[in-house]
């Protein structure tokens, strides 16, 4: 068993969650640098990057404003279904809402499916990011984190997992490395597609996830993965049903998605990078535990991971969050990565669903 630490002990999650937290681990501004994040028309700088910039444009005068034809209507909350709903906050040229019944926030409008797979087939922004040896190194600790979780949780099984969204495939490769026998990675952008070459025991699908094509991915999977991948998702029933009918009974479906109930979401709000043209859903624990409840599955395990504690203290201190200031003086030693994730508010959500039924 892949075990470094006791899934029952929130101690020791909670010093092995830090060792993959990049601003913990290497400081806001060295690992922001070094993953490509930070510079002009990156996402660390505050305004339009690469993709962002196909659908939006700024005047100059009225800032963001939306290109036309590229858009559609969100009528419906795309977890619950409801209609009632408020606005919650707007970003470059951005708008999201928060349902009045699950309490989930999503894009309306948001880019139309035709226009979104054009740009996510070529998202350099991404893969500049998460090919960068220091985001790889980061990673390998998560999903070596992420795989143990799973492990101590048990599967039917060790033969057949699926990563959905899989990027340049390091999850993929650790899966592979403890044992995992046959490992399939799914995700639409081609520019990972040079990362699996002649990499053995790992299996790689181009196509997009509304796509997914039952016949050629089989069945009977032990664990299906989402790695912040959900909150991209058009049609949340939707996929969640078709990752159901992939699992074995007692399969487990583990996810990691963007926290909108975080301390940085709560703080830095409409400055948050979170808030971006490709997270079209943005999860609270209720509104996670509710999509899933719906499909039947039994959530089993769920914690926070990532603190983003720098840009926390660069914003409490009157600066720009993602620029690296943190706090020199000291002022906010009392937010801790302890007091964080003990009140759910990493920036990020991690759940492990069991498919009982």
């Amino acid at each position: 068993m892949n075990k470094s630490f006791d899934i029952n002990s929130f101690e020791e999650r909670l010093n092995i969650k830090n060792q993959f937290d990049g601003n913990l681990k290497h400081g806001a501004a060295k690992f922001h640098s070094q993953t490509n994040r930070s510079g002009k028309g990156k996402p660390a700088d505050g305004g339009l990057i690469r993709e962002h910039a196909k659908v939006v444009f700024d005047t100059g005068v009225d800032r963001y404003q939306r290109i036309k034809g590229f858009w559609e209507e969100v009528n419906n909350c795309p977890v619950c279904k409801s209609c009632e709903r408020d606005p919650f906050l707007s970003r470059l040229g951005l708008e999201v809402w928060r349902c009045r019944n699950c309490d989930h926030r999503y894009l309306n409008p948001r880019i139309n499916y035709k226009k979104v797979c054009e740009i996510y087939s070529d998202d350099k922004t991404a893969s500049d990011m998460y090919l960068q040896p220091l985001q790889k190194e980061i990673d390998r600790d998560k999903y070596r984190y992420g795989l143990s979780l799973i492990d101590q949780i048990g599967t039917p099984s060790r033969k057949l997992i699926m990563d959905l969204g899989c990027g340049a495939g390091v999850f993929l490769e650790e899966a592979s490395s403890l044992g995992w026998t046959s490992c399939i990675g799914v995700d639409a952008n081609e520019r990972y597609s040079l990362s699996y070459k002649n990499v053995p025991g790992i299996q790689y699908i181009q196509t997009t996830f509304e796509s997914l094509d039952m016949n050629k991915l089989g069945s009977n999977y032990d664990c299906i993965s989402m790695w912040n991948v959900l909150e991209h998702i058009y049609d949340l029933n939707t996929i969640v049903s078709v990752i159901k009918k992939l699992l074995k009974i007692n399969g487990l479906f583990f996810i990691m998605v963007p926290n909108v109930e975080s301390l940085a979401s709560r703080l830095i709000r409409e400055k948050s990078a979170t808030f971006n043209w490709k997270h079209v859903s943005h999860f609270c624990k209720s509104s996670l535990e509710k999509l899933m409840d719906q499909h039947q599955f039994e959530c089993v395990h769920l914690e926070t991971a990532i603190t983003e504690i720098d840009n926390i203290k660069s914003y409490l201190s009157g600066e720009y969050p993602y620029h690296g200031y943190g706090d020199p003086e000291g002022l906010f030693d009392f937010i801790t990565p302890e007091y964080i994730h003990k009140n759910l508010l990493g920036s990020r959500l991690i759940g492990v669903f069991k498919n009982v039924k």
